[in-house]
């Protein structure tokens, strides 16, 4: 059985849970970037996590010589590792992590628009249609007394579209290769990248974290980044590009909850609004068409 003809049920229940934990990655960079400085811990959550993952996959030095492809899941690595940085720098900054999470969530819907301008994937109506919804409920985050735009909305935009080019690169090769071994080459290859940038930058200024700082980073590398992109490639294998950004969308909606819950930001009339239609994005993708 072909990865396209598995059942889609399993991919989306997978992509599901990536983007909750995704969305809950969120609040445990947010912890950890108290103690730790917010380049070293990204580029170290991603290495440490990419090295967690290698014995589970399968010879990829090997992998990789075979595939003809291999060079877009590495350049999809170094993406990846620009979007993080940018990413990371935008979380330290920003004052509301459930607006920032509705920006950052315009990455997954750009990817098939990515796919489309780089390898002539085809767009369908109904996918413009979702994409177009989702762009007013975005936009709606915006409205009102109490939306202010700052400098991190900017850098989350610019961390988007770095993602969504990585995730694109990523659908192209990963055909060729398992999940494990996406999985680990991505991570490892972006933390090597932020850590090359960070190291210069902020070494002087590491310190050891306490034990609720290291609790919060294995948090940040076990659950949501090893066990999330686990759940997210092997996914993305068996739906198309627009179906898993489009499911990948649920994360900003779980990080203005936990938001909500545990750093007690609510959320306007507005926010709320928006992120209603966004939902609406995604179940009229999910009910209507398996794309």
């Amino acid at each position: 059985m072909t990865a396209q003809n598995r059942p889609l049920s399993l991919a989306d229940a997978m992509l599901a849970a990536a983007a909750l934990l995704a969305g809950a990655g969120w609040l445990f960079s947010i912890q950890a970037i108290r103690e730790i400085p917010p380049l070293i811990f990204i580029g170290s959550r991603f290495l440490v996590a990419g090295i967690f993952v290698l014995p589970f996959a399968d010879d990829p030095l090997a992998a990789l010589r075979r595939s003809s492809q291999a060079v877009w899941l590495l350049a999809g690595g170094v993406m990846l590792g620009a979007s993080m940085m940018l990413w990371i720098v935008g979380l330290k900054l920003t004052s509301n992590p459930g607006v920032a999470a509705f920006i950052s969530a315009m990455g997954n819907l750009m990817v098939p628009l990515v796919g489309a301008g780089l390898f002539g994937w085809p767009v369908g109506r109904r996918l413009r249609g979702a994409m177009v919804l989702a762009v007013i409920g975005l936009g709606l985050l915006f409205i009102g007394p109490a939306a202010a735009v700052d400098a991190s909305h900017a850098i989350f935009a610019v961390s988007a579209g770095l993602w969504a080019a990585s995730i694109a690169f990523v659908k192209k090769v990963s055909t060729a290769l398992t999940a494990t071994t996406v999985t680990a080459v991505q991570l490892i290859v972006a933390g090597l990248a932020i850590l090359l940038v960070a190291l210069p930058l902020e070494g002087g200024a590491a310190h050891w974290p306490t034990i609720a700082g290291l609790g919060w980073f294995a948090a940040s590398v076990l659950i949501a980044t090893c066990l999330r992109f686990l759940l997210q490639f092997r996914g993305q294998q068996l739906v198309s590009a627009g179906r898993a950004g489009l499911f990948m969308c649920f994360e900003p909606v779980w990080t203005l909850l936990f938001s909500v819950v545990f750093l007690g930001l609510m959320p306007t009339p507005f926010q709320l609004l928006g992120c209603l239609v966004i939902f609406l994005a995604v179940f009229s993708m999910a009910a209507r068409e398996r794309i």
